[in-house]
């Protein structure tokens, strides 16, 4: 392998650090789509049907903390 120069080194730091980001993001995107809403009260059956009554398909849900009012993610999968 050959020797690396001093601004080589981190110039090349740099680029594997934006593929690593580009990748990330190309991955997490196709992988699954997720939809969310507020709902109040969320929680496990809620979400659900939520989710069902929107012809979601395949889907898993969670409910995260919103500003207001909980929100309700219903995570599709692509196909």
């Amino acid at each position: 392998m050959a020797v690396l120069k001093k601004g080589s080194s981190a110039l090349l730091l740099a680029v594997l650090m934006a593929v690593a980001m580009v990748m990330a993001f190309f991955f997490s995107s196709c992988h699954a789509a997720d939809y969310c809403h507020a709902i109040v009260p969320c929680d496990e059956t809620t979400c659900f049907e939520y989710c069902q009554k929107n012809n979601y398909k395949n889907f898993q849900t969670y409910c995260t903390p919103g500003k207001v009012y909980p929100i309700c993610c219903c995570r599709v999968p692509d196909p």
